[in-house]
């Protein structure tokens, strides 16, 4: 009996020097989706567990970077007056190891456009993007079925603004 306590003790201890647990942290720009070029003053609003609790703003590169806590649900809205807000998701439950201190970085572009008079867009209100981070590997993975289930929906929405802004002659401004 205790031979077998002295061997969970020992696998405990090895377990916990090995295992790697993250934290995650995002860095991007926020990008104009015609032209490519990053957008100041852009709001970047972190909501964990469907509280707000931090707001950015981006400056004239348009670069932000949030670090996430794990345990924790995120939605990460991109918001600047006129343009379409959007959004992505990223869940980062799983085992935490005390004393890790080590940081996953990922890039993350989102791009955004001008609101289109007439034109429903509600539907970018949705998640562009489902992601699961874990922790104890500080791999993050997006959510292919999700991608595949809204990626229509997105380019024919998308072929729709650049008709409308075509139309008011909006794109060739930004060229």
């Amino acid at each position: 009996m205790g031979r077998l306590r002295d061997l969970m003790l020992l696998a405990a201890v090895l377990l916990t020097w090995t295992a790697e647990a993250a934290q995650l942290r995002i860095v991007g720009t926020v990008t104009d989706k015609f032209t490519a070029a990053p957008l100041a003053d852009a709001q970047v609003r972190v909501y964990r567990n469907g509280e707000r609790v931090r707001t950015l703003t981006t400056g004239l590169n348009g670069r932000y970077e949030v670090l996430l806590d794990n345990n924790a649900d995120y939605v990460i809205r991109f918001v600047l007056p006129g343009h379409v807000t959007k959004c992505f998701t990223v869940t980062t439950h799983g085992p935490i190891w005390e004393g890790d201190h080590s940081v996953k970085e990922v890039f993350i572009e989102m791009t955004l456009f001008e609101r289109v008079p007439d034109l429903d867009l509600t539907f970018f209100d949705l998640p562009m993007g489902i992601a699961r981070f874990d922790p104890l590997d500080g791999r993050m993975d997006w959510d292919e079925k999700y991608d595949g289930r809204i990626r229509g929906e997105v380019a024919a929405l998308m072929e729709e603004v650049t008709r409308a802004l075509a139309a008011r002659g909006a794109l060739a401004k930004l060229n």
